[in-house]
């Protein structure tokens, strides 16, 4: 059964009001309920909503009791005794909350001393997870690798870097201030000034951002995303980020692209080339060559990402294709088609770039 408390209450105030009216209490019921609470104002509870302010206001108030009888004869001495009796309730209160402030005082004291001077043991802990969350992350990307012996097994060859810039600088025409993420040797800020178009890059490694900025190019280190946070509104017109995406994690990477809606101007283009796990020889085994790779990304999420982030005419271009490949010299039929799927699946193109655009307006 629920019980209706306000229901209750307005019946009991309406029987009150009745009684009142009719003359049934006596004088001194009606006087007392006229009469405000003793001690103070009450504490309602919607004060509970911001207990702090009103703790503040209720330790604030003063506390006023009213000693006064107002019964005929009597009423005077009462109130004498009210007022002895109340002088002596408050002497005997005003020194127990004396000391309970005292109190109060020092556990105060005690917890801001635990605040600011941790235990040594906590300090050591966390020190320790400190340490070991740094060192896996350093171990997980082999960060402790001389980043100048992998680019000269595993960097790429600068001409096939190049070309693959040829395929997309179209894109960035006239542009005034294309970004290149992970610009690394500078190939396409390179490309980009001899098209005439307005470039600058970011990239982790610092030797990159010497290498780049000694060819008389424009490069500046850092992290991707934390250096898009710093960049003000529309500030950029295209995006170019060649084997960056697969370095970041999933949830990091959306907040890439969230940064980048915000800092690109009105239909500028982006593209992002990425390793290509669609061909099965790239995400089974040369994709796991760079120890920095986090996790490849199928070419359907990719485009995903960009659209349900708000770019517009998103397209997935693939290109690099694989030295290796089944001979296709069989008989015609389902053993030759056989050998053609085979061929896509496993020795496909190995690249991939996703291309969009943010809205023109």
């Amino acid at each position: 059964m629920t019980i209706d408390v306000d229901a209750v209450l307005a019946e009991a105030r309406e029987r009150v009001r009745r009684k009142r009216a009719e003359g049934v209490y006596g004088a001194d019921v009606s006087a007392a309920l006229a009469l405000p609470l003793p001690g103070g104002s009450p504490i309602l509870m919607a004060e509970l909503d911001d207990p702090v302010s009103a703790l503040t206001t209720a330790l604030d108030s003063p506390a006023d009791y009213d000693a006064t009888s107002r019964r005929r004869f009597i009423g005077a001495p009462i109130t004498f005794a009210r007022r002895v009796v109340i002088s002596l309730v408050q002497w005997w209160i005003a020194g127990i909350v004396d000391r309970q402030e005292r109190v109060n005082q020092i556990v105060a004291a005690s917890l801001v001393q635990l605040r600011d001077q941790p235990s040594p043991g906590y300090g050591a802990r966390l020190a320790k997870l400190e340490r070991e969350w740094a060192a896996r992350t350093r171990n997980e990307v082999a960060e402790n690798l001389h980043s100048v012996h992998f680019q000269a097994r595993f960097g790429g060859d600068e001409t096939v870097i190049r070309t693959q810039a040829e395929g997309f600088i179209e894109l960035f025409a006239s542009r005034e201030r294309v970004l290149d993420l992970g610009c690394g040797r500078g190939i396409f800020l390179a490309l980009a000034k001899d098209r005439h178009i307005g470039a600058y890059g970011v990239d982790l490694d610092p030797r990159m951002v010497d290498q780049t900025t000694a060819a008389g190019l424009e490069a500046v280190g850092g992290e991707a995303l934390e250096h898009l946070r710093t960049l003000p509104d529309r500030s950029i017109d295209g995006l170019f980020a060649r084997h960056v995406a697969e370095h970041v994690l999933p949830g990091e990477l959306v907040d890439l692209l969230r940064e980048l809606r915000r800092v690109l101007r009105p239909g500028s283009p982006v593209v992002l080339i990425t390793p290509n796990p669609a061909t099965l020889s790239v995400g089974a085994h040369s994709f796991w060559l760079d120890p920095s790779h986090l996790r490849p990304i199928p070419p359907e999420l990719f485009r995903f990402y960009l659209e349900v982030e708000g770019f517009v005419d998103v397209s997935l271009r693939t290109f690099e294709p694989s030295t290796e490949h089944l001979s296709e010299d069989v008989p015609d039929g389902p053993i030759r088609e056989n050998v053609k799927l085979l061929n896509r699946t496993l020795f496909g193109d190995r690249d991939y770039a996703v291309v969009g655009f943010t809205p023109a307006t």
